[in-house]
């Protein structure tokens, strides 16, 4: 069982379900106020972006309507609404959760030469689809976004290696696809795909892999340097291949993916209680989901899921990710940070202790209550800075911008604060089959 000690967050009293549930419904309702409509009447919402043309080195930001994606775009944020309106049985939401994802399944079905990951493409719409078909009980939304899966299953299967992302990480690239592959809802006729495109996406995997003395890593999209961290780095890409393994894909080494976690623990400076942010050069400790102990110690409770014989090593590995997070707040008490998205932020935090209570070690109600409530204490801080009509005191988007989306905006902590109100699914990382 694993003992959770609530990290402290100040002054903040903590917030009951209900009030967590009131909190995201008014910010939820602030995100529908957020919608424009674009020239052909369908929904959109707008946020900011780096402009690389405009500064490469990222400090400038441009304002356009975001991508259809799950994690980035329309999608995601059509289940935030969704969620939402199931939550408060609010049927203004309901209408414009469904406008939103029927003309994003549109507009996908249409598309020549489209993304298929989980991020930004059609698996990460398909699995939007097919939970807001649970929540609002459509399911002519989840006939589609099966559809949906089942042409990017079948392309990733049967077409040339153009349609590989030519990356290896959890968000758009090859371990990404591959979990969303394992896990797709398809049509019967679909399944003959599954298990060559899992394949494929194994040989890709192997294939970049940089093995020796320290372990297996993956270098990063833009360049040649591998990091740390769930979303780009090596936690992400063993979790994708020992869900392939457990799964029986051919390929499958269960090996590849111990190396991943070893190179991994070669990242972590007890020194400094942390796992060093390899992107940047001088000696940081990451503190972030994508970069850091949340997405670590995610990837930790999620390994303890598929392989329950690990779960001892990966509690180990969730227990130092939690640690690390007390130990930054111990030394730096005034720098809490405002930020309060997935990505980047405490909504991340948030999904780390939601995380313990569905790990293998969580076998009694005492150990999940504690991760719960450790859980609703963080969700408390971001509730704290929600004002009544839906604007916020903290911060989200990149270099200061806005951003409606799941991974990085409004739409993330709105499934955040309903997570820590009821049952709800994760989105902080593609859905996983668990024996």
């Amino acid at each position: 069982m694993t003992t959770v000690a609530l990290a402290s967050i100040g002054s903040t009293a903590a917030r009951s379900p209900a009030e967590l549930g009131v909190a995201a419904i008014t910010l939820a309702r602030r995100l529908a106020a957020d919608v424009v409509v674009d020239d052909r009447g369908a929904p959109q919402w707008n946020g900011d972006e780096i402009d690389l043309a405009a500064s490469p080195d990222g400090s400038v930001l441009k304002t356009g309507p975001v991508d259809d994606g799950f994690l980035t775009g329309r999608a995601g944020i059509a289940l935030a609404l969704a969620a939402a309106a199931r939550h408060a049985r609010d049927a203004s939401l309901a209408l414009l959760a469904q406008a939103a994802i029927a003309d994003v399944l549109d507009a996908r079905g249409t598309a020549q030469r489209r993304q298929l990951g989980w991020q930004s493409g059609d698996l990460g719409i398909a699995i939007a689809a097919e939970r807001i078909a649970d929540l609002l009980g459509r399911p002519d939304l989840a006939k589609a976004g099966r559809r949906l899966s089942a042409g990017a299953v079948a392309a990733l299967a049967t077409t040339d290696d153009s349609r590989l992302p030519g990356y290896a990480d959890l968000l758009d690239g090859s371990a990404g696809h591959l979990l969303a592959v394992l896990a797709a809802a398809l049509p019967a006729s679909a399944e003959q795909h599954r298990a060559a495109a899992a394949e494929r996406l194994v040989r890709d995997l192997r294939a970049r892999a940089v093995v020796d003395i320290c372990g297996a890593r993956w270098p990063m999209a833009d360049g040649d340097r591998a990091v740390t961290g769930l979303a780009h780095g090596s936690s992400g890409i063993g979790l994708a291949l020992l869900a392939a393994h457990a799964a029986g894909v051919v390929g499958a080494d269960r090996a590849l993916a111990d190396a991943a976690w070893t190179w991994e623990d070669a990242g972590y400076g007890a020194e400094d209680g942390g796992w060093y942010d390899l992107r940047v050069d001088e000696p940081a400790i990451g503190l972030a989901w994508c970069h850091g102990a949340p997405g670590i110690g995610i990837a930790a409770a999620l390994r303890s899921r598929i392989d329950r014989d690990d779960a001892l090593e990966s509690e180990a590995t969730y227990l130092r990710a939690l640690r690390s997070i007390e130990r930054a707040r111990r030394e730096f008490p005034d720098d809490e940070g405002d930020d309060a998205t997935l990505c980047h932020g405490r909504s991340g935090i948030v999904e780390l202790h939601v995380a313990g209570t569905e790990a293998a070690w969580s076998t009694d109600a005492t150990s999940r209550e504690e991760h719960l409530r450790a859980a609703r204490y963080e969700a408390s801080v971001i509730a704290a800075g929600i004002d009544a009509d839906g604007s916020t005191t903290w911060s989200h988007g990149v270099r200061g911008g806005r951003s409606p989306a799941v991974l990085d905006g409004t739409a993330g902590v709105v499934l955040t604060l309903l997570r820590c109100a009821g049952p709800l699914a994760s989105v902080a990382h593609p859905p996983l089959r668990v024996r």
